[in-house]
């Protein structure tokens, strides 16, 4: 992390809670270096006695930090919080999907892996310091549009559906390039892709891309994209107008050379209530959110993509255990 506008930077505070605080010790020297302020915590209730009585941006917790079962220490949390903008991080050895889902209905933003890497979970907090807007994505989706201004859009979602519909099998490729293509040129993006992955996993896979038609099937690692994880898990989009007034993304533009980044989107996939990847819009200029009735289509036309997506998941999940079984 580096400290650019040290004097007109605002102070944050991180709340940990965690049987043993001594591995947290790097991570704290690390955010201290930064003028964050951090506050440990080894119980339960003096945990949520502190949240109750002080101002928290981020809490993270270890699910099994005793005292009262983890879910409703999650809830806990949440409501006894002064800060009802807090961001609850949870760490976790217990990885499953079911685990991930219900700490997230209780309250929880994000879900880390034990063993975490320092440097990972330092990433996931710097993001969740940051300005992106989180939108309940059910909300939009089952509100009608307000004009019919977004002919252009409509037309795009009718046009996927259908060019999917009549694409054979393991050829959609060419199609979701297109799709992607289409998008960029209505939403001003220079890179929009389309990544799939699960709830659970460590990876993903860009099946697609806007600006390389021969780009796809390219493999990631999703502790490098916390926005991606915090959409995985929670369902609802992302929307960061300007990355340069975050800490985390003011920096793509160094780690992300092939392009410029001003804005970032990043949509939840679904496909029969799950979310199995993501939608992810890059503009180049810091650009104001879209209104309703564009966000509306943008998450159809996610999952428009969906079922073709889903596919490539199971192939590559008989694929993954077939060569698992080998001897």
């Amino acid at each position: 992390m580096k400290n650019n506008d040290s004097a007109e930077k605002i102070i944050k505070k991180v709340l940990i809670g965690d049987l043993s605080i001594s591995k947290y010790s790097v991570l704290s020297e690390w955010l201290k270096r930064d003028n964050v302020v951090v506050e440990l915590s080894t119980e339960s209730n003096d945990l949520i006695e502190k949240i109750g009585s002080q101002h928290f941006d981020v809490c993270v917790v270890n699910w099994l930090l005793g005292g009262i079962g983890p879910f409703e220490l999650l809830r806990k949390i949440r409501s006894e919080s002064l800060n009802q903008q807090l961001k609850l991080m949870v760490i976790s050895r217990q990885v499953h999907k079911v685990n991930i889902q219900n700490a997230i209905l209780a309250g929880a933003n994000d879900f880390v892996a034990e063993p975490f890497e320092n440097e990972v979970l330092l990433k996931r907090i710097i993001y969740h310091f940051g300005p992106q807007r989180t939108v309940d994505s059910d909300s939009y989706e089952m509100k009608p549009l307000l004009e019919l201004n977004e002919l252009d859009m409509v037309n795009l979602s009718l046009e996927i559906s259908e060019r999917l519909s009549r694409t054979e099998r393991g050829k959609e490729h060419s199609v979701f390039y297109e799709a992607l293509s289409r998008i960029g040129e209505l939403t001003g993006s220079n890179r929009t892709s389309l990544i799939i992955t699960d709830v659970a996993s460590e990876s993903g896979v860009v099946l697609a891309s806007s600006d390389d038609p021969s780009f796809h099937d390219f493999p990631i690692l999703l502790k490098q994209y916390p926005e991606i994880q915090h959409v995985v898990y929670s369902g609802r989009f992302v929307l960061i107008p300007d990355v340069s007034n975050s800490t985390l993304t003011q920096n793509l533009s160094k780690k992300v050379k092939s392009i410029s980044i001003g804005s970032l989107m990043v949509f939840p996939v679904r496909f029969q209530n799950e979310v199995i990847g993501v939608l992810m819009i890059r503009r180049p200029k810091a650009s104001e959110i879209p209104s309703h009735d564009r966000l509306r289509i943008l998450q159809a036309i996610a999952n428009n993509m969906a079922a073709q997506s889903n596919i490539q998941v199971l192939l590559r999940k008989i694929y993954s255990e077939r060569k698992e079984s080998l001897p």
